[in-house]
C-alpha cells in the first residue's frame, strides 16, 4: 500500500475536470500538464496502452486529428482508501468538420498523484462510433 498521503474527494475531482476540459478544448501541452511524466494511459478497449507523457503527447496528435468530442462527468466514486475514482461521463463526439455527432456514455479509472493523473484507464463501448468512421 502507498504511503503517499490521502487527498480529499474534490481535489480528485478538480484535477479529473481541469483535465476534462483541456481534453475538450484539444490543447495537447494543456492536457500532458494533467498527467504525470510517469503515467500509464490506456483505452483497453480499443488495445490502447501508452507509458509516459511523451508517448501520450504522440497518442494525443492523432486522436485530435481525428476526433473531436466534449466530455461531462455526472458521477464519480471515490476508490476507499486511494487517491483514485471511477467517473462516468457522457461524451459527444465528431469528426473534425463534420456536422454528424454521436452521443455516448463511458468510464475512467483515475489516479492521481499531486494534481496529476497518474494512471488513466478509459472504458466505453467504441462500437457506436460506428457511423462516424463510415462517414469519414
Amino acid at each position: 500500500m502507498s504511503t503517499q498521503e490521502l487527498q480529499s474527494t474534490e481535489h480528485l475531482l478538480d484535477v479529473t475536470e481541469r483535465l476534462t476540459r483541456c481534453w475538450d478544448q484539444r490543447d495537447i501541452e494543456g492536457t500532458l500538464n494533467y498527467y504525470t511524466e510517469d503515467v500509464q494511459y490506456s483505452e483497453p478497449g480499443a488495445g490502447v496502452r501508452i507509458d509516459g507523457r511523451d508517448r501520450l503527447r504522440n497518442y494525443l496528435n492523432s486522436y485530435f486529428k481525428a476526433w473531436d468530442s466534449r466530455w461531462t462527468i455526472y458521477e464519480h466514486h471515490r476508490l476507499e482508501g486511494q487517491n483514485g475514482l471511477v467517473v462516468f461521463w457522457d461524451m459527444e463526439v465528431w469528426r473534425p468538420g463534420s456536422t454528424d455527432r454521436v452521443m455516448t456514455k463511458g468510464m475512467d479509472l483515475v489516479m492521481v498523484r499531486g494534481d496529476q493523473i497518474s494512471r488513466d484507464t478509459v472504458y466505453f463501448d467504441r462500437m457506436q462510433l460506428k457511423s462516424l468512421l463510415a462517414a469519414a
